[in-house]
């Protein structure tokens, strides 16, 4: 066995220690890096022949992502871990290199109960120390809504998705202008904006769906508290600089919807004239051709009065007619969003004190 060999076994036989997630007088669970993907969420157990034994489950950076988001319990981790191994170490066994041995462990322990973390238990909560890699990437605030009046079910679902389809919109611009988005990711979204579903008119579910689609568990948008009552609350999770940028597009839209509403009617009402509502792309237009400089003109006016870059989002189209068919169906978004607030039933509480700016939001 070779040198390289060896250290490549010992690798595999050993993980690193990143932190103590829940410490009570001892610590309770805690994580371990195990390579490119893999990390090992680990349970205190008794078992004989340990000095601090635990039984680790290893699973994949996005498993890691739903748990601290909370999409999952800390019980699922164990029962279904992405990379199907469980280990059993001793904690006691740190090394100077801040690695520590791993055992395979048996059926018989990762299928004990005594062993498993119980049903319900969202430790993410509670952590007293966090992942520093998973808090550096994620950045995710808490945006706490009041609500009154009457909400019925369907009212909840499409406050939400109003929110996440402009939370979406945002978050889709910003990964594209970051230098951290890789070249197919940033394909990716070239695709969502110019997908063939707009050649012969323009699909808003399919481009909202398609951005979505796009998000990490660390960036996606959640709902983690509801209180229906008069008065109640609604807390929305999210990235922040997005959330922000969420509240931003709406305190510009309460402040200038009447002038907003005048260049979109202008420029909708252009394109149905000219029968371009649902035509395909127009690429083939010079760039002095009237209809093409009309269209571009008023892209311009209409972004600019709602707040938005349009720079970004003709880099994404590489078309005019397609991006002010994005820049109406972002209007009608805000629109539907901002007659919530208008309807007097929900106003911004806050923002966790994280976010980049203090834009004046409606109803503060």
């Amino acid at each position: 066995m070779t040198m390289a060999d060896t250290r490549q076994r010992w690798k595999e036989n050993s993980a690193k220690y990143v932190s103590t997630l829940v410490n009570l007088d001892e610590p309770q669970v805690v994580m371990l890096d195990h390579g490119d993907d893999a990390k090992i969420i680990g349970v205190a157990i008794n078992k004989e022949g340990y000095d601090n034994p635990f039984l680790g489950a290893e699973i994949s950076f996005t498993q890691w992502e739903r748990y601290n988001r909370q999409f999952v319990d800390l019980h699922y981790l164990f029962l279904l871990p992405k990379w199907k191994r469980w280990y059993i170490f001793d904690l006691d066994a740190l090394d100077e290199n801040n690695r520590i041995p791993l055992k395979r462990a048996q059926e018989a322990d990762y299928r004990n109960e005594k062993y498993l973390p119980a049903q319900g238990l969202f430790w993410a909560r509670s952590h007293t120390e966090d992942d520093p890699v998973f808090e550096a990437s994620l950045e995710v605030v808490s945006q706490k809504f009041l609500i009154d009046g009457t909400w019925d079910p369907p009212d909840i679902s499409q406050f939400f998705a109003r929110i996440n389809d402009i939370y979406s919109f945002f978050l889709g611009i910003g990964k594209f202008l970051s230098e951290k988005t890789n070249l197919d990711q940033k394909r990716a979204l070239v695709n969502a904006f110019t997908d063939n579903t707009l050649h012969s008119g323009f699909n808003y579910v399919n481009f909202y769906g398609d951005l979505k689609g796009l998000v990490t568990f660390g960036e996606r948008l959640a709902m983690p508290a509801i209180v229906k009552q008069s008065p109640g609350f609604v807390d929305v999770e999210g990235k922040a600089t997005t959330l922000n940028e969420v509240a931003e597009a709406l305190a510009n839209f309460d402040k200038k919807q009447d002038a907003i509403k005048v260049e979109y009617n202008m420029l909708r009402k252009f394109l149905s004239k000219s029968k371009l509502l649902k035509a395909g792309h127009i690429d083939k237009l010079d760039r002095n051709d009237p209809i093409f400089r009309f269209i571009r003109e008023h892209n311009k006016t209409l972004s600019e009065s709602l707040g938005v870059d349009v720079g970004p989002i003709e880099k994404l189209t590489g078309n005019v007619l397609t991006t002010a068919k994005i820049l109406l169906a972002h209007y009608r978004r805000l629109e539907r969003y901002h007659m919530f607030f208008v309807e007097g039933r929900a106003r911004y509480k806050s923002v966790a004190a994280s976010t980049p700016s203090t834009a004046a939001r409606p109803g503060a």
